[in-house]
């Protein structure tokens, strides 16, 4: 049995405009914490807090971005980013659960698993990656 008793940091969900969906959040008591835009992903990204919620909206920079498939299977959830204190042993787990770590079938697997791999786990202090 997989024992990941992390918690989560923010839902990542994919959106055509955060524009036009940011104000729903608002109205809803969502507050903006941080904008921006991760050129080697190809997105721009709005965090927005409410208690202890946390999402990520998420905006293809480009029509082929890395979202596009998502919104056209109408897939709101891109990724959950967990905390973590120990990045490799609990990516080592996953692993182990043949959990998957990144999308698609393609020959960008790989690269998709590792920029995930970087989203996906957060150390409290700073970010964690391989």
């Amino acid at each position: 049995m997989l024992t990941l008793n992390n918690p989560i940091h923010h839902i990542g969900c994919a959106t055509q405009s955060i524009e036009k969906e940011l104000p729903i959040f608002l109205k809803l008591g969502f507050k903006i914490e941080d904008s921006f835009i991760d050129e080697d992903q190809k997105v721009r990204g709005t965090f927005i807090t409410k208690d202890q919620y946390r999402l990520e909206l998420l905006e293809n920079l480009d029509p082929d971005g890395p979202l596009t498939q998502y919104l056209k299977q109408k897939t709101k959830m891109y990724h959950i980013a967990y905390q973590s204190s120990n990045l490799e042993g609990d990516l080592e787990k996953l692993k182990m659960r043949d959990i998957p770590l990144g999308g698609g079938g393609d020959s960008e697997t790989n690269h998709e698993s590792k920029l995930l791999q970087k989203t996906l786990f957060y150390n409290d202090e700073k970010l964690s990656s391989d």
